[in-house]
């Protein structure tokens, strides 16, 4: 029986986690809503319904935690707690997010109460925060430039990061032993906006005119001054060029 259980496995990062584990032999179980296709490694749950937890979180020994709602994570992270046996042999590998605790943004928030909640469980935990992926990157810029004229907060920063540099950095996190302990990582160059608003026109050939958004008061200055980004570099992790050369075809529009 497969001792993983994965929330969130068909996000962008579930299914590098998962690609990487399958690639490995390992068996793993993706907690979905749905199982359409009736594959016997779905196990049907649902965090915010508090529906089918139980029965999926039974006998796991690592549960990567990637599920993630911008409203309502804090009341899922709550529920997939509740549904864990404390005296389980298990570990808890939750994804995060670099900044939460100094960018003043409402699913900002939501993600720093879950970390709280975990730390407070009782049960071996792993946080992992991350900078922006790619996907998340070009879906902003993408959407502000759809016409001619755009908005972007040109002065923001970032350090988008690879999906697969992640999973790798999460499946190293559970080999090891949980000490209850947050981790950042982030991609291997720190950019403003405007640099990958750029980076993006000049791929996809694109002509527009793009106005700064300024974002005023605190969370403005924490955009602007670092705030999600880390100094932990991933070197190994693709550039924003590089992904929009690589990845950036099935993305652009």
């Amino acid at each position: 029986m497969a001792k993983i259980l994965i929330t969130g496995g068909t996000g962008n990062l579930g299914k590098s986690l998962t690609r990487l584990l399958s690639e490995k032999n390992i068996p793993y179980v993706v907690g979905s809503r749905i199982n359409n296709s009736g594959a016997s490694n779905v196990a049907v749950m649902d965090l915010l319904k508090n529906e089918g937890i139980k029965e999926a979180v039974e006998g796991k020994e690592i549960i990567f935690h990637l599920a993630t709602d911008p409203k309502n994570d804090t009341i899922a992270s709550q529920n997939l707690l509740n549904a864990i046996d404390k005296n389980s042999n298990v570990q808890l590998i939750y994804i995060s997010i670099v900044g939460i605790d100094k960018v003043p943004l409402s699913y900002y928030k939501q993600k720093l109460a879950s970390e709280n909640a975990i730390k407070a469980c009782g049960i071996p935990y792993t946080i992992l925060r991350a900078t922006q992926f790619h996907e998340l990157i070009n879906q902003v810029i993408s959407t502000a430039l759809k016409f001619p004229l755009g908005l972007l907060p040109k002065k923001m920063v970032s350090q988008p990061i690879s999906t697969e540099v992640v999973a790798q950095e999460l499946f190293r996190l559970s080999l090891e032993k949980a000490e209850n302990r947050t981790y950042e990582i982030g991609g291997a160059e720190i950019l403003s906006v405007e640099q990958m608003a750029k980076e993006w026109l000049l791929q996809t050939g694109k002509k527009r005119w793009i106005l700064n958004l300024p974002i005023p008061g605190t969370l403005g200055k924490s955009l602007r001054n670092g705030s999600l980004a880390t100094i932990n570099k991933k070197a190994e992790s693709i550039t924003w060029k590089q992904w929009l050369a690589r990845c950036g075809s099935a993305y652009l529009r």
